[in-house]
């Protein structure tokens, strides 16, 4: 069965999450996928002065089914090279910092009069454009500068981030899509174009609920684990765990009132919608966690479950791996490595019927540099020149 992405070949200059992400999703969906990496070292995500088995486990998850080419792109010679392999590419995939792919010569401009077909996709911190174009970018810092930060956590201490890193994966998926919109626009122009994301843009949408309370000149501040505009909504605790229940509706509140056995707090006019129910939630979250304290945790959420109320466990993410629905849905996928023997690599939350993702990946994560052979073979560099490369640094 063929994927979709079956001969589209992707030039990756991607490094840690965004751009590397954005290649994985490519590389599932069928696209060959060329990692170019600084030789001798690698890209920053490989850490391998740091990390057992001589290479970074996050490293691996993002990159199995890629090739990997080590290639001195600040090296005359290395540029020459990118530009053959880039001339048989459709799609190049980078998140340098603004400037950096200008000053080896592969910015856009520089490109896209010698390869009009090329699709050349940046995921950038801030608009390449704009007055922050040249500020470094990590998804830590875009949390503060969205304004993200300034809204998690608690109401008597500062903005926290969070250590999940939504933003460059977001950023990944919004690459992916752009890339898949110019291939489909270049099948009726013949022409490719520059697709650019940037990590604070992805923000916003995401933010979507606080900006339109903002612009309605609402109050935004620091609730914890509370909802602004929904109670109960809350982490209560179980007798072995933890859970969050939200009630979004009224129809909610009524079955956890019932389920708590408390169906008079239903007709209690302090308690007849949520903005009564926020005026005091500290009472109303008593009432729900004396009930909540006394059951289990998964306990709980089978009677929700059986009442339609949102809600979910507060798992570990040592729960959350030993899920048996995470391996079956093969979000994270059996696979090796020389240095490390079995490891899991990460698998995409796409689904498609016709294009089912295997049990394993097709290709290991790369050794640093391991087909360089391979694949500038198919530029015309035979052995001896290969050697002479490697003795001048270039590979």
């Amino acid at each position: 069965m063929r994927l979709p992405l079956e001969g589209i070949r992707v030039i990756d200059l991607g490094q840690v999450f965004a751009a590397p992400y954005c290649t994985l999703q490519l590389a599932l969906m069928g696209a060959e996928i060329i990692k170019i990496e600084p030789p001798g070292t690698g890209e920053s995500l490989r850490r391998s002065e740091s990390s057992p088995g001589g290479v970074g486990y996050s490293f691996l998850m993002l990159n199995a089914n890629k090739r990997s080419v080590a290639l001195n792109l600040k090296h005359p010679r290395g540029r020459e090279i990118i530009l053959k392999l880039i001339a048989r590419a459709d799609v190049l995939v980078e998140n340098y910092s603004s400037g950096v792919m200008e000053s080896f010569g592969l910015g856009y401009e520089d490109l896209r009069g010698r390869f009009p077909r090329l699709i050349h996709a940046s995921a950038k911190g801030y608009a390449s454009d704009g007055p922050w174009a040249r500020l470094g970018a990590m998804d830590s810092t875009v949390q503060a500068s969205s304004g993200l930060m300034s809204v998690t956590g608690y109401s008597d201490r500062g903005g926290v981030k969070t250590p999940a890193t939504f933003i460059d994966m977001g950023t990944g998926s919004h690459l992916a899509s752009g890339i898949l919109a110019a291939l489909l626009q270049r099948e009726r122009t013949g022409r490719g174009q520059r697709v650019e994301v940037a990590m604070l843009e992805v923000c916003v949408p995401a933010l979507t609920g606080l900006i339109a309370d903002q612009l309605q000149a609402r109050r935004l501040e620091r609730r914890g684990n509370r909802h602004r505009n929904a109670c109960p909504s809350d982490v209560y605790p179980a007798a072995d765990g933890e859970v969050l229940i939200f009630c979004l509706t009224e129809a909610h509140w009524r079955a956890l009132a019932r389920l708590m056995g408390r169906e008079e707090l239903i007709g209690e006019a302090r308690f007849k919608d949520h903005a009564a129910r926020l005026a005091r939630a500290d009472e109303v979250d008593r009432v729900v966690a004396g009930w909540t304290r006394g059951r289990r945790r998964d306990e709980l959420i089978a009677a929700f479950i059986g009442r339609g109320v949102p809600c979910a466990p507060v798992r570990t993410v040592e729960e959350l791996l030993a899920d048996p629905e995470v391996a079956r849905r093969g979000m994270l996928i059996d696979s090796e490595f020389p240095t490390r023997g079995a490891i899991k690599v990460a698998g995409s939350p796409i689904k498609l019927s016709e294009a089912p993702q295997p049990e394993r990946p097709w290709m290991r994560p790369p050794v640093l540099g391991e087909h360089t052979a391979e694949v500038l073979a198919s530029v015309g560099i035979d052995a001896a020149e290969l050697e002479r490369l490697r003795s001048d640094g270039v590979v």
